[in-house]
């Protein structure tokens, strides 16, 4: 639910009944272990106890009766027996539809332990029902929020709700997801940023994001739009880093607004069959296929970040680019087809996702050159280092057909040549924002490309994403432009905060100068940052001939009290050679101090 931008629409609580299903034939005498499921073994755990039945668990429930049938028809395969099984001492856990499919005999019905088993389902859409929710249907709301880990939190949050009467059904706490959190880090950073704080400094351990969070799902028993949740929900979203509606939707099964229609309509259509047993149904599963789906990727500029990114594509995708230099070479190197870029329309025939990766100040330009006729139904997907000025861009080019994504892989010292390509994305962020999404299953293909490499796949605006990412990014592009070869000379030893600089000195080297540009011109604080550098870069100077100045100073001193010492030794001495009255028989004062001069060690 957090990944996708979906909603709930509807709940259903479905009463779960397991049957006991063997081969046609078979005695229950007989049967001497039952496969199914962990779980639904242990709900049926007493029932096999009692008749001395084994279990051994198995991946799933109707798998289980398909090993069974594969077995009868001695099939070799995935779905095979476990060992010591045969379909004459073996049964199944499974429903009973499970058993008229797969042909096996229903030796028992409802087995389970408890017979108030049930399993509540969420039916989930892209758009909601809760306009269509009136004081009438019961209504249900679900929702999902984090906050601080501060003593008492969660009971504020529950006072939310309990303070305006709002009734609550459920709540259960979850492991937060990677997204997620990286998302409160990134907010975090910047919070810390504003309050003239920075990245890594000192602050207590107790205000720092400990290393695993929980997020809390909620059920209230009324709709979002009621004026007591409503009052309920900004209360906790002022207390709360994070807070997403799930959907507010009919309790108890119940069906509203398109949902109900698209029902009705289904139930006419299955009527209407001219088999009954012949429901219309889903087959397969869009996570059932998606290993095998194919992507047709195309890269608009294959410059170095191009390049990078073909060679991170898995090998059951097509590849192809176009550009305005010749990059036959480059691209036959990586298995990508090369397009001139007198062919573009042939370039974005067939293509599903296509991916710009030019310099920033190139974009506007190269997106209105393209023939926006063949950009409809497909993905365009942006890579510049700041996303609000491509995101409006793209917006406004783009015809309403096609997918919007605008993305910022953070890969860093990774593209750099002297480093090897084999390299994992294992931990390097990827920001991303779904602008304008209607193939879902496309947009999460590609993702998933980054995501499967370990990337921290952060969702974030393209706002926040410049808010938190822009000045970061500038200052550290202007810093490993200033740094050259002569101010970073190889070293056969050297600290960890060296090495961090020729990284940075690396990664900057291999971005065009284009790029930096961008960054800059596209960056309101851009300039402001620059004034601070040289202001930073004054102060250090002024403390430096500050600080060469006070020694000096020191040293003249020091020089200054020793000439006091030596006058103030001659007028002793001449005052107690006076009053010795051995004027004439003693060396005189200035004599002896010459005498020490000369000779220092007497």
């Amino acid at each position: 639910m957090l990944r996708y931008d979906l909603t709930i629409v509807a709940e259903h609580d479905f009463r779960v009944r397991h049957c006991l299903l063997a081969k046609p034939g078979v005695e229950m005498k007989n049967v001497k272990y039952a496969i199914s499921h962990s779980q639904a073994l242990s709900q049926c755990d007493n029932y096999l106890r009692g008749r001395g039945i084994t279990p051994i668990a198995t991946y799933d429930t109707a798998g289980s009766a398909k090993m069974i049938r594969n077995a009868m028809l001695k099939k070799e395969g995935q779905f095979t027996l476990p060992e010591g099984c045969t379909p004459e001492n073996t049964a199944a856990i499974a429903s009973d539809l499970a058993g008229t499919t797969f042909g096996l005999e229903c030796k028992e019905e409802g087995i389970e332990d408890d017979d108030s088993n049930f399993t509540r389902f969420l039916l989930l859409g892209r758009t909601g029902v809760v306009q269509h929710l009136n004081k009438k249907i019961p209504s249900k709301t679900s929702l999902v929020f984090t906050f601080p880990n501060n003593a008492g939190s969660l009971y504020k949050a529950l006072a939310c709700f309990s303070l305006r009467d709002v009734d609550m059904s459920k709540i259960e706490s979850r492991p937060m997801s990677a997204g997620l959190l990286n998302y409160l880090r990134f907010k975090k950073t910047v919070t810390q940023l504003g309050g003239g704080g920075r990245t890594g400094s000192n602050i207590p351990s107790s205000q720092e994001l400990p290393r695993f969070r929980y997020c809390f799902y909620l059920d209230i028993l009324q709709s979002e739009l009621d004026e007591e949740v409503q009052n309920a929900l900004h209360h906790l979203r002022e207390q709360s880093d994070y807070c997403r509606i799930l959907g507010s939707y009919p309790a108890k099964s119940r069906l509203v607004g398109p949902v109900a229609e698209a029902v009705e309509a289904l139930k006419a259509a299955n009527a209407g069959t001219a088999v009954a047993s012949e429901d219309l149904r889903l087959n397969t599963l869009p996570s059932d296929v998606e290993d095998a789906r194919q992507l047709n990727i195309g890269f608009i500029g294959y410059g170095s970040f191009g390049q990078y990114l073909s060679k991170k594509m898995p090998s059951n995708h097509k590849l192809r680019c176009i550009d305005r230099l010749d990059k036959t070479k480059e691209a036959e190197g990586n298995g990508v087809d090369y397009y001139p870029i007198f062919e573009m329309t042939n370039f974005l025939d067939g293509l599903d996702v296509v991916v710009v990766t030019v310099p920033m100040i190139e974009l506007e330009e190269t997106i209105e050159s393209l023939p926006t006729d063949r950009l409809r139904n497909k993905l365009i997907v942006e890579s510049c280092p700041l996303n609000v000025y491509p995101r409006t861009i793209l917006s406004r080019v783009l015809p309403p057909e096609a997918d919007i994504l605008c993305t910022n892989p953070m890969f860093g010292p990774a593209i750099t040549d002297n480093r090897p390509n084999d390299l994992p994305l294992d931990g390097l962020p990827f920001v991303y924002e779904k602008v304008r999404i209607t193939d879902t299953r496309r947009a999460d293909s590609f993702l998933t490309i980054f995501e499967r490499a370990r990337c921290q796949m952060v969702e974030m605006s393209a706002e926040d994403h410049d808010a938190y990412v822009a000045d970061a990014e500038f200052v550290t592009h202007l810093t490993g432009r200033l740094l050259d070869s002569n101010l970073l000379p190889a070293t056969p030893v050297s600290s960890k905060e060296y090495s961090a600089l020729c990284d940075v000195a690396d990664m900057t080297a291999n971005d065009t100068f284009d790029l930096f540009y961008g960054m800059f011109r596209y960056n309101d604080r851009a300039k402001e940052l620059l004034n601070r550098m040289r202001e930073n870069l004054a102060s250090v100077e002024r403390k430096l001939a500050a600080k060469e100045a006070y020694l000096a100073a020191s040293s003249e001193m020091k020089n200054t009290d020793r000439q006091k010492l030596l006058a103030e030794c001659r007028m002793l001495l001449r005052e107690v050679a006076k009053s010795n009255g051995k004027e004439n028989n003693v060396p005189t004062i200035d004599t002896k101090v010459e005498s020490t001069k000369s000779n220092p060690q007497k």
